[in-house]
């Protein structure tokens, strides 16, 4: 080709004997909504662009210059034609459309104008076909190059000539590709590579470059292209697979392999859509007992079909012939063999007798279709209808008489792509089977078109969807417990919505995009900043499924995917595509195609994507500037609504004023949904609505009212970060602090560094934390809102409490508690407290580190009666936590369990990872204390692998002495010893005298246990001398207590 660029001239008119400029396929109705606009200075008529995940082919005959040269323009002219017509047939062929012809080759897209679930493979198998004909030829020669990717496509149509524009990276990589090729070669890139998981062979062929600021493309070299598809046989022989969900399922087909070996045959059909695990479960069924007694067939069906490939009842009884041959005395076999029709005469003359149980002409259509013309007088003299009936009738008849020797398990899957001919096979067997030792198990899509329609005598099968615990299962199995990926997962979850295919490719997704980062149960998060996006896999299928609609129902789910994943009747009015009377036709079509379901009839009728992965995908075929609008469309009526019908709109508001750039309300409403997330506990959703009011802010004036609003959401998003364990980029909390002393407001100055002082506090620098709390309570003095005191005198008490000065720390709380008390009994205090709860949480902590044990535990049930009574999970699971641990300082292990499993599950649903350590190891420590020494140390660790993952260290000292507790008591003396050390370690580099007090006395008890009887008496000292120091009168008795037993088993001491 001349060039690469798509804007190189015009493609050439045709003349009739032409090929085809693009596939017959239908292509979108140009959008009437959109005006005419000019192009090339003359009138042109343009439909919505669309932003599509398509497979570029750029094919070019080499030399042509030379195979021109010299010659008549009509002679010249019919050799192009004669070559570019063998390229349209093969794009054509594998359902591609010819973009442009130029003079000496083509560009062709597979998966536009109507996406295409398999568009690389169509590519690759059009390209494979291209270079064939070329190495076959001895008149010309090509260089082809395949790219995978996202691109923008248009029809633009003149009085002159009809464009189908594709702009986008991806069509410049396919044209430097082609270029790139040797001769009759074929060069594809690593996106087309992914999405073909089965059927190309290739090899590495370099890389390239499209600028050289650009990344570099790597290439490879297709050698081999076949139609095929992963199946359960895939899956039977990989490795590590984990097979959630279908055990009902599984005992179905389970039993009735049984039933059928005992001459109960069946036939029995497994529907789910696209990804639900319908080939996982089969491949379960092959690995399972029950089926290695029988003899295997597969008939995968496909929608390709290549040139040569042999017909349906030939395909069925060649899968037939290979399993019989191969397996008649051993393990099932695979598919049909790809050299074409068995040769193995002992097969072919066994089916053929097989097949004669049915007739004498069964047997001869038999022959045939296993490649053996027959000779038979009355089968030649049958027509070709008589023929096929014949084959049908000889392949069950085949099927049943070899079932007497060893049963028979049929796999036929994808028959939504099945054509004539085995439709009326499966409607045979279905029949057939039922009294012999046949089962033939069929798999399909609900929503397919086309393919076979099982008899009512047929076992109907629907998998549904994984239920929530499976899908955490399988993100666990995979994925491993590391708290940073908490955030992550439950977004996984939440966008696949149980569907395995998605989660899987996500999880893909997400590795190759450098979001997690290790190994298969064992990841983190790796890129923190990096967003979702959503695999080409997933794109490609559930792409197809949208453009499969008519235009009307595309349209409105496209405009509706504007609105969200939840519809909202009256807001889709707003910006629907079509007239108002045909909306309720094309609704009920969608919901009639499994795209909606209704949610809400009253107030108003809400609608709701069946799958948010289809939202996404229809939302991301709009274009950018046909996206704004439609936002812009949305908020105008959310504006007219009240919150009273619509209970979430200030988050609708938010997110709709964003991406119309409505920058004011953006900001606005922005922070405002972002305080109710915050209110419910809903960190990360609170995060992304401040991030977006922060965006917004950039885009409106520099004013001192605007700058307090960017301190204050600089103060919000580390706000929500702390709960969910997360630490900060950069120092936005610094920025707010210099920002805020720039325009002299002390107020916001203080609340920066009460919230650093707060994260210092979490990440073990308590003595610099409770300095900071100490600077923001000078700087707030008399000003500030009484909210705003109550949180730094609780943050201040609850510090002095980890640093172990009870006395202050008591007399701290008590003013925060005094003060909340008079202030509002009742009220919320923002995300960090109800200050009532929070504040006594930590009071009670420390009269029991103080001896006070009935008051503590009579303050901290007070402060639970209020924190569940507001139902704030923080508050609650805070309150929780902190009783479990009053409980365990005075050894009331079993009142502590209830506690710590309640918190346990708040902090799972809520992501408050901040507490999880703790909480996971005390309810370790309680179990151990009370009977379960096993599960209690499995806990025990895992607190401890969190609160290292998370880099806290404040919670490290009291779990590892709760280890070496358990560990003295089962007569590990050396790992009692190292316990206890490194949490003295900890604890005095981080500041905290009281964990250093309960770690003497562990270490005391250990030496003890060792017979080192000088270093036990030295760390018993340094105990005893700390809780006279601090006032920790349980820690006293237990030394004194421990004195007494040395004194009484050795007088010497």
């Amino acid at each position: 080709m001349a060039g690469t660029d798509m804007d190189l001239g015009r493609p050439q008119p045709m003349p009739m004997t032409a090929p085809r400029a693009a596939s017959s396929r239908a292509q979108p109705a140009p959008d009437a909504a959109r005006p005419a606009e000019a192009a090339d200075g003359g009138a042109a008529r343009r439909n919505s662009a669309e932003r599509k995940v398509v497979t570029v082919l750029f094919a070019d005959i080499v030399e042509s210059s030379s195979m021109v040269s010299g010659r008549d323009p009509e002679e010249a002219d019919q050799t192009l034609l004669t070559i570019l017509q063998v390229l349209t047939d093969a794009v054509e062929r594998y359902g591609g459309t010819v973009a442009q012809v130029l003079g000496d080759g083509i560009m062709a897209v597979f998966g536009a104008p109507s996406a295409l679930e398999d568009h690389a493979l169509r590519a690759c198998l059009a390209a494979q076909d291209i270079a064939r004909s070329a190495i076959d030829s001895d008149e010309f020669k090509m260089r082809i190059g395949i790219s995978s990717g996202e691109v923008v496509a248009q029809i633009i149509e003149t009085g002159v000539w009809t464009d189908y524009r594709t702009v986008g990276e991806t069509v410049h990589v396919a044209a430097k590709l082609q270029q790139r090729a040797n001769p009759n070669s074929v060069l594809l890139s690593r996106e087309t590579l992914d999405l073909v998981p089965k059927g190309l062979t290739v090899r590495p062929a370099g890389t390239l470059r499209l600028s050289a600021a650009a990344e570099p493309v790597t290439a490879f070299a297709l050698e081999a292209a076949q139609a095929m598809r992963r199946t359960a046989m895939d899956l039977l022989s990989a490795e590590g697979t984990l097979f959630v969900g279908r055990q009902p399922e599984l005992a179905l087909l389970t039993g009735a392999l049984r039933r059928a070996e005992r001459g109960q045959g069946a036939c029995a059909i497994l529907i789910g859509e696209a990804g639900i695990g319908k080939s996982r479960l089969t491949g379960e069924l092959m690995r399972s007992p029950e089926a290695a007694a029988f003899t295997t067939t597969i008939w995968p069906q496909f929608p390709i079909r290549r040139l040569g490939d042999p017909d349906d009842l030939e395909a069925a009884a060649r899968c037939l012939a290979q399993a019989v041959c191969g397996a008649m005395d051993g393990p099932a076999a695979d598919g049909p063999a790809e050299d074409g029709p068995a040769e193995d005469g002992v097969a072919v003359a066994r089916l053929t007798a097989a097949a004669r149980s049915g007739g004498e002409l069964a047997g001869e259509a038999m022959r045939e279709l296993l490649g053996q013309p027959s000779v038979h007088p009355l089968w030649q003299g049958l027509d070709p209808a008589q023929k096929a009936d014949f084959s049908v009738e000889g392949l069950v008849a085949a099927i049943r008489e070899l079932s007497v020797e060893r049963p028979l398990l049929i796999l036929v899957e994808d028959a939504h792509w099945t054509r004539g001919l085995t439709n009326r096979l499966l409607d045979a067997l279905a029949e057939g089977a039922e009294d012999a030792r046949v089962f033939v198990l069929v798999t399909s899509r609900p929503d397919a078109p086309a393919g076979w329609s099982a008899p009512d005598t047929v076992h109907a099968i629907t998998l549904e969807p994984l239920e929530p615990l499976q899908a955490d299962e399988f993100l666990d199995h995979w994925l491993g417990h590391s708290p940073s990926l908490a955030d992550l997962k439950a977004r996984v979850a939440t966008q696949s919505q149980g569907v395995p295919l998605y989660l899987e490719e996500s999880l893909r997704t997400l590795e190759t995009t450098g979001v997690i980062v290790g190994s298969p149960g064992r990841y983190s998060l790796g890129r923190a900043d990096a967003r979702m996006v959503l695999p080409a896999t997933v794109h490609g299928l559930l792409a197809s499924r949208i453009d499969a609609l008519d235009p009307g129902p595309r349209r409105v789910l496209m405009h509706a995917a504007v609105i969200g994943t939840s519809v909202d009747l009256g807001l889709l009015r707003a910006v629907s595509p079509i007239p108002a009377t045909d909306l309720p036709a094309a609704l009920a079509r969608l919901e009639q195609s499994g795209f909606f379901a209704r949610s809400r009839l009253l107030p108003n009728l809400e609608l709701t994507f069946r799958h948010a992965l289809v939202q996404e995908v229809a939302y991301a075929t709009l274009t950018k500037r046909e996206r704004q609008p439609l936002h812009g469309r949305v908020l105008h009526a959310l504006r007219r609504r009240s919150d009273r019908n619509l209970p979430n709109r200030a988050e609708l508001i938010a997110h709709h004023a964003f991406y119309a750039e409505d920058w004011p309300l953006a900001c606005a409403y922005g922070r405002r949904a972002g305080r109710r997330a915050e209110m419910r506990c809903k960190h990360f959703d609170a995060g992304r609505f401040y991030e977006q009011a922060l965006k917004a802010l950039d885009h409106l004036p520099d004013t001192r009212r605007n700058t307090q609003r960017r301190i204050d959401l600089w103060v919000g998003i580390p706000l929500v970060l702390l709960p969910q364990g997360r630490q900060l980029a950069g120092d936005p909390l610094e920025e707010a602090r210099d920002m805020a002393l720039g325009i002299d407001d002390r107020i916001r100055y203080a609340r920066a560094t009460s919230l650093k002082a707060s994260f210092q506090w979490v990440y073990g620098v308590l003595d610099g934390a409770i300095a900071l709390s100490r600077s923001a309570l000078d700087h707030l003095g008399n000003r500030g809102t009484m909210e705003l005191r109550i949180q730094g005198l609780m943050r201040l008490g609850g510090m002095l409490v980890d640093k172990g000065h009870f006395p202050e720390a008591q007399e701290k709380l008590e003013q925060a508690r005094s003060l909340a008390l008079a202030h509002a009994p009742r009220a919320r205090f923002g995300l960090t407290a109800v200050a009532v709860a929070i504040t006594a949480a930590y009071q009670g902590r420390c009269l029991a580190e103080l001896g006070r044990d009935d008051e503590a535990v009579r303050v901290m049930l007070h402060a639970l009666d209020i924190a569940e009574e507001v139902g704030h999970a923080f508050s609650v699971s805070s309150v929780k936590v902190h009783l479990a641990l009053v409980h365990i300082i005075g050894e009331r292990f079993a009142e502590a369990l209830p506690l710590l499993k309640d918190a346990i599950t708040i902090t799972e649903a809520t992501r408050l990872h901040i507490f999880q350590p703790i909480t996971l190891g005390a309810l370790g420590y309680a179990i151990a204390r009370t009977g379960g020494a096993a599960e209690g140390a499995r806990l025990l660790n895992a607190s401890l692998e969190q609160a290292h993952i998370l880099n806290h260290s404040l919670p490290r000292p009291r779990i590892l002495n709760w280890m070496s507790d358990l560990a003295l008591e089962t007569a590990q003396h050396d790992t009692a010893i190292g316990c206890a050390a490194k949490a003295l370690g900890i604890a005095t580099d981080s500041g905290q005298l009281s964990e250093q007090g309960w770690s003497h006395l562990a270490l005391a008890q250990a030496f003890t246990a060792v017979g080192q009887h000088h270093e036990a008496m030295e760390h018993l000292a340094a105990a005893e001398t700390m809780s006279h120091q601090l006032s920790m009168l349980p820690l006293a008795d237990r030394c004194r207590t421990f004195r007494l037993c040395l004194a009484a088993s050795s007088p010497v001491m």
